[in-house]
């Protein structure tokens, strides 16, 4: 019983209706991948042109806005030392403002 398992070659048992199915699933799967694979590249391609041109713009328009931030906080800090040193007072209390987004690393030797 067990020896009539093996008796058989490996290749016969897709031998008609069935070896004739399983080479067209193959050879169709392989033309569709020859042909959607060019596709797909060229979808890869143009995806990671938008994203790195889009990513440009979108950070450029971060940089510009944390720019005018930095520079309306500055201006902001200007301001009332200005107008200490108009009136001639100087402040008693500093109190600091809290820091928006920035870490400073504590340097023991500065």
């Amino acid at each position: 019983m067990i020896y009539s398992q093996f008796n058989q070659s490996p290749l016969q048992r897709f031998s008609g209706g069935r070896g004739w199915l399983a080479f067209v699933i193959g050879l169709a799967v392989m033309t569709l991948v020859l042909i959607a694979l060019p596709f797909v590249l060229l979808i890869g391609a143009i995806s990671f042109l938008t994203l790195s041109l889009f990513g440009r713009v979108f950070l450029k328009r971060q940089l510009a806005k944390f720019n005018r931030q930095s520079f309306s906080q500055q201006q902001a800090d200007v301001e009332p030392m200005q107008q200490t040193h108009r009136f001639g007072q100087r402040e008693s209390q500093f109190s600091p403002r809290p820091h928006q987004g920035r870490t400073f690393e504590h340097d023991p030797n500065g």
